[in-house]
């Protein structure tokens, strides 16, 4: 059995960048790596979803903490946890087999300026069935850095930087589908 094949339940996601918009109806196109330390690649899959919302935004939609970078420029010796920006835990036990040309939804608020940006986002993978429908896994991600130590200190974070610009939000509904893996 081959990476593609092979079930974790402990995956972790990152929408990796994203572009869409939405006057009552609208569309998108998001980008999301996973990652699972019992899987060697970190497979990327494309999903393109349409739905109802307001507003519009491109760029990436992974956010750096202001406390990080407050860190650092006290203390270049900090090194902030990079490898963690943009990741969230998974639900599910599932493989990249089990998700590939799924049903997407996302549903998404939020507001970003080119270095300032906060935002709420969630997402779910179905299995598309003719009668019914089950999770396949779901995925949570409130920007939210996990290197502070409570949730108090983590609202004075935001806004974060992020490399994207828009305001919205939208509730979209397609298909993901693999397109590498790094």
């Amino acid at each position: 059995m081959g990476w593609w094949e092979k079930k974790s339940s402990r995956w972790q996601s990152c929408v990796v960048a994203q572009a869409g918009g939405a006057a009552i109806l609208g569309g998108g196109v998001f980008f999301v790596q996973f990652r699972s330390p019992d899987i060697a690649v970190k497979p990327c899959f494309v999903a393109i979803a349409g739905g109802a919302g307001m507003g519009g935004s491109i760029g990436s939609a992974v956010s750096i903490p202001y406390s990080d970078i407050v860190r650092q420029l006290i203390n270049p010796s900090f090194r902030p946890p990079t490898d963690d920006y943009g990741w969230g835990a998974m639900s599910g036990n599932f493989s990249c087999q089990d998700i590939q040309r799924e049903q997407f939804d996302i549903a998404q608020i939020g507001a970003s300026a080119v270095v300032l940006g906060a935002q709420l986002a969630a997402f779910t993978i179905r299995e598309v069935a003719i009668f019914g429908e089950g999770d396949v896994i779901t995925a949570t991600r409130f920007n939210i850095p996990r290197n502070l130590p409570s949730f108090g200190r983590a609202v004075l974070d935001l806004p974060q930087v992020q490399g994207a610009i828009g305001v919205g939000g939208f509730a979209f509904r397609g298909a993901i589908v693999y397109i590498g893996a790094g």
